[in-house]
């Protein structure tokens, strides 16, 4: 899926949010947060769908991405990293102490 496609998703879910009668009397704001969160969700349940990596159990490290403050759409938040497609894997610690990067605890 490319950036366009992403962005008609975007468009229906905000359509939908905008149309329903539960979410009628929300500010702009709101309805925005839900569309967000509805993105988010579908990136995460479906990443190869948005040319993301699958199974995050294969990746030893996330990365924060924060969008730009004129972004139409915003989608922040962690997403799993290959760690050989980080290009300074000597600063790693680095990256961590300063919040780009963070261990991805497994579950026991």
């Amino acid at each position: 899926m490319n950036v366009n496609e992403l962005i008609t998703e975007a468009i229906t879910e905000f359509l939908d949010v905008e149309v329903n009668g539960d979410t009628e009397n929300l500010n702009f704001a709101s309805k925005i947060e839900i569309v967000k969160n509805r993105i988010t969700d579908k990136v995460k349940n479906s990443p190869h769908v948005y040319g993301l990596p699958g199974d995050s159990e294969d990746y030893e490290y996330e990365m924060f991405f924060s969008s730009n403050p004129n972004d139409m759409i915003k989608i922040d938040g962690w997403m799993p990293i290959d760690t050989k497609k980080i290009e300074k894997a000597d600063k790693i610690t680095e990256y961590i102490e300063i919040g780009l990067l963070r261990r991805i605890e497994k579950a026991a």
